[in-house]
């Protein structure tokens, strides 16, 4: 039997600098979660459109800048969520590329308004899997394209 080749796990930081290519969105600021399951990113103004007997979600990704971007996907389907504070809500999602540290991976992504929230994006275990180790002392070790950084900034309280 043919021995299973181990990949040799990326370290990333308590927050990471990500792409969605697929909604055109360059980069934004993610927060890694290993206590949240999946990942989620804040949309306003999500309506639902159907084109060609498909279901389209449109929404709008506001991020921490004050820049918006006007996107839409493909509805995957919804997910009943529960919060840090314990509400469940029944959130819409997506399946899209994510683009961190050099590797694109197809995620499930959820839409919400995360209103208060510090980061635009939340990247959770499922999204993680089994490619990236946190290092939760240390931010922003790469770039959504691969390109290292030498030292990472260390968490600010």
């Amino acid at each position: 039997m043919a021995e299973k080749k181990e990949r040799k796990k990326r370290v990333v930081g308590w927050r990471e600098n990500a792409a969605l290519p697929d909604l055109k969105i360059k980069q934004v600021i993610a927060k890694i979660d290993t206590g949240a399951n999946i990942a989620t990113i804040d949309a306003a103004d999500i309506k639902f459109v159907t084109r060609k007997d498909v279901k389209y979600v449109k929404f709008t990704v506001k991020k921490r800048n004050n820049t918006v971007r006007k996107t839409s996907a493909p509805l995957a389907g919804f997910k009943r969520i529960k919060s840090s504070n314990g509400d469940v809500e029944r959130r819409p999602y997506i399946k899209t590329d994510i683009l961190m540290d050099g590797i694109t991976k197809n995620i499930e992504l959820t839409l919400t308004d995360r209103g208060p929230m510090d980061y635009t994006m939340l990247i959770g275990r499922k999204a993680l899997g089994r490619r990236w180790m946190v290092n939760p002392s240390i931010s922003f070790l790469t770039s959504p394209n691969g390109k290292s950084k030498k030292n990472g900034k260390s968490k600010k309280k």
